[in-house]
């Protein structure tokens, strides 16, 4: 794309000055993504909310007072499906910051984002049952640790399975002696 057309699209996108797009542009190779980056770190541009990963906010709610009774039903409809999407972010960022980590005594082997673990139950849930179920009998412990939110009682339920299999390896192995 020719440079003049890169400078009117990066105006147009975020209504700065022809030098300050021009200079944006220049500092990033004249890369558009780049230079918008550029723009908001020099506060030129208002940064996207932090809780939202795509933004529509501005062409959504200028469209909405221009034509508001005429395509009411549509905005709404979008809004659900905007809202449902937003949902599904929020919830796959949580899970990427609750991990389940496995450890023997104090050391820690592997911490795994629970996303990960969803997914693997979803695809490979024939593999992922029983090597959890050998991992419990070889005294491995499962815990899952998050700073957002509290994993106390799921820790008990995961202590409280290990305390049940360590029983039954107790009774195995008693079985095995008189046996």
């Amino acid at each position: 794309m020719d440079k003049l057309k890169l400078i009117d699209k990066l105006r147009e996108k975020t209504n700065v000055s022809y030098e300050e797009a021009k200079i944006a542009l220049e500092n990033s190779g004249w890369d558009i993504l780049d230079a918008l980056l550029y723009l908001e770190e020099k506060g030129r541009v208002k940064r996207p909310s932090v809780n939202i990963f795509y933004t529509n906010e501005t062409r959504y709610s200028e469209k909405k007072e221009e034509n508001k009774k005429n395509k009411e039903n549509r905005y709404e409809s979008n809004n659900n499906f905007q809202g449902i999407f937003e949902a599904i972010c929020k919830c796959i960022d949580t899970c990427n910051n609750i991990f389940l980590q496995i450890k023997k005594k104090d050391r820690i082997f592997l911490k795994i984002p629970l996303t990960v673990i969803i997914i693997l139950l979803f695809f490979a849930f024939w593999m992922i049952i029983p090597l959890t179920i050998i991992l419990l009998f070889l005294d491995i412990e499962l815990y899952i640790y998050s700073k957002t939110i509290n994993a106390d009682k799921a820790n008990r339920i995961l202590k409280n399975i290990s305390d049940n299999v360590k029983i039954i390896k107790e009774k195995f192995k008693k079985a095995d002696r008189n046996g």
